[in-house]
């Protein structure tokens, strides 16, 4: 069974963690929520406090096929900041796993060394940042074995799609069935808070 980690530091976007874990849970996708710092016990962004899996001094990379980093911008620049996480990230992408990145955490890859290598998505703003080769205005954008996204709404498209990389089409469509997004899709015209 594949297994990914969710890197959680202080102050991340619980939006965008949660989502992709529990959508990956859906998919049967082993996933450990990983606290970088000393305690299992971590608090996002809005104060959501999560309780990790496990603490990353504690884990064997090699157990892993992927590794997901939420965004929030204090989390992100704990994660580009800690020499662990940027060496295993630069790692998993030379090794050809999955690696991704959503919101403002893909200036992790940056701090990784490997965003300038590759095209993608970010939030809106954070551009300069990221540096990446080719920037794009896609929800979601995958290149080679690095998945990325743009912000918290695009948090199920983007756990979709890492479901849809590591696990097959098939097993993607399922869990958007169970997530309504066929639903969604055909009803969202009705929405009218996008309207002027």
């Amino acid at each position: 069974m594949k297994k990914v980690m969710v890197l959680l530091s202080e102050r991340y976007e619980e939006t965008e963690a949660l989502i992709v874990t529990t959508y990956l849970r859906r998919a049967d996708i082993f996933v450990d929520t990983v606290a970088i710092g000393d305690s299992l016990d971590t608090f996002g962004d809005h104060c959501v406090p999560i309780r990790a899996d496990k603490l990353f001094a504690d884990i064997d990379p090699d157990d892993y096929a992927a590794v997901i980093t939420p965004g929030g911008l204090g989390g992100t620049e704990a994660l580009a900041a800690d020499k662990r996480v940027t060496d295993l990230i630069a790692d998993f992408y030379r090794q050809g796993k999955v690696v991704g990145s959503i919101c403002a955490s893909p200036i992790v890859l940056n701090a990784a060394g490997i965003a300038a290598e590759i095209e993608g998505v970010c939030y809106p703003g954070c551009e300069e940042r990221v540096g990446f080769k080719v920037t794009h205005e896609d929800a979601v954008y995958v290149d080679r074995n690095v998945v990325t996204s743009r912000g918290p709404l695009t948090a199920p498209f983007f756990a979709l799609k890492l479901i849809e990389v590591l696990a097959g089409h098939e097993a993607a469509q399922d869990v958007a069935g169970q997530s309504l997004f066929p639903l969604v899709k055909k009803t969202l015209t009705y929405c009218t808070c996008f309207d002027e």
